[in-house]
């Protein structure tokens, strides 16, 4: 490939187009919804329950007070 020809393929210095930016009012929307679990993904408090890394208390205090 000749240089002219790579010199033609090569992006214009300042025209990079960025992805506009979120408002802070969107970004604090999508970070209140609850996310739906993965398939076969296990509770890990449940886990840390069994396991006997976490009293009853603190299972109760991390799912919500349930």
């Amino acid at each position: 490939m000749s240089r002219q020809r790579r010199a033609d393929l090569a992006p214009i210095p300042g025209t990079a187009v960025s992805l506009p930016r979120r408002s802070v009012e969107c970004v604090l929307a999508a970070a209140g919804r609850p996310v739906e679990p993965a398939g076969d993904q296990g509770d890990l408090v449940e886990h840390w329950h069994e396991c006997g890394l976490l009293t009853d208390e603190q299972r109760a205090e991390l799912d919500g007070g349930s």
